[in-house]
């Protein structure tokens, strides 16, 4: 792949993180000497305390030492992001400092729009325009991520700021089966890339395909608002289904838990 497209996938997904701090109703974004600091709503420690290094020049024991005196200080626990490559060495001091791996995570990439998929009689699809709708969003991520260890109560939180998710820089669709919110997928707008996140779909509404239906309507979105490629992080359980829609790993995204 194009190394700038790939700089800029990467760029996609430390500003989707940013944007997790964003929508919570107080948390904390702190940006200094390379690294990102994200203090959430609760002191959960995924995708709700955690750091990045935005700059791979920090040598990897200095940016662990930096997140434990900041999360620390709050009297919390968190995590570290790496990102693949660039960030072998921060994945060798967190195992070497007894940080615990918590997913490993491909990050994929779409270079093309695909098949619009056929719509049952029973979905309806909306582009996501209201706060309600928001709330809908809300309510079907934090049933589907349950499955993967996040409790509701910690989606929701998420979610703190509902109107925020009506950013210029999000397109989201929901799908509805028999008129109930059933599942759903967003995409984060960077430059020349859509970023795919919060992919899911209620437990009652599996294995109709819905879920690759909004991933195949938000992709080809972002194209059409000027992606020049997509970009997503699958869970074991998407993996399959973005590799049928035509995505392909180019990297690893890991998560390591403070000792």
């Amino acid at each position: 792949m194009n190394p700038l497209l790939s700089t800029l996938v990467y760029a996609n997904f430390v500003e989707a993180m940013r944007e997790f701090g964003r929508w919570q109703q107080s948390s904390q974004l702190l940006e200094r000497e390379g690294l990102l600091f994200v203090a959430g709503s609760t002191t959960f420690p995924v995708f709700m305390n955690y750091t990045i290094r935005l700059d791979a020049n920090i040598p990897a024991p200095e940016v662990i030492d930096k997140a434990k005196a900041f999360f620390q200080a709050l009297g919390r626990n968190f995590t570290i992001l790496t990102y693949g490559q660039q960030d072998l060495d921060l994945e060798a001091a967190a195992q070497s400092a007894g940080m615990e791996q918590l997913f490993d995570s491909p990050e994929m990439v779409l270079e093309t729009q695909v098949e619009p998929p056929m719509l049952p009689a029973a979905v309806e699809i909306r582009l996501v325009t209201e706060e309600r709708e928001i709330l809908d969003v809300r309510c079907i991520s934090s049933e589907a991520y349950e499955s993967i260890g996040i409790s509701k109560e910690q989606t929701e939180a998420y979610f703190g700021v509902p109107q925020r998710l009506l950013s210029p820089k999000l397109i989201t669709y929901i799908a509805y089966l028999n008129g109930q919110p059933a599942s759903t997928a967003m995409a984060i707008m960077t430059e020349q890339v859509a970023g795919i996140y919060w992919v899911g779909t209620t437990k009652a509404a599996r294995g109709r395909g819905l879920a690759e239906t909004c991933v195949r309507l938000v992709s080809n979105a972002g194209f059409a608002r000027g992606a020049k490629i997509a970009a997503l992080q699958a869970s074991p359980m998407g993996e399959a289904i973005y590799q049928r829609i035509g995505y392909r790993t180019i990297d690893r995204v890991k998560c390591y838990l403070a000792s």
